[in-house]
């Protein structure tokens, strides 16, 4: 997944590979035994990526120039 976040971000397409589909039955017999698998595998390579892009979570709101004084 991660792999594919950065191809997305760097506009490279990704062609089919010729072990594709033993690639995704592996993923579909690990999801049928972990229905959450998915969802942190998704947040492990989500962060995977925005570190190697450098992002920063944005926590701080005290720059926030929307307020009024």
């Amino acid at each position: 997944m991660g792999a594919a976040f950065l191809c997305g971000h760097a506009g490279i397409e990704q062609n089919v590979i010729e072990n594709s589909a033993a690639y995704i039955a592996g993923w579909l017999k690990a999801l049928k035994n972990d229905k959450t698998l998915l969802i942190h595998a998704a947040v492990q390579a989500q962060k995977a990526s925005d570190y190697i892009l450098d992002r920063k979570e944005d926590t701080d709101d005290s720059t926030d120039d929307t307020t009024a004084e």
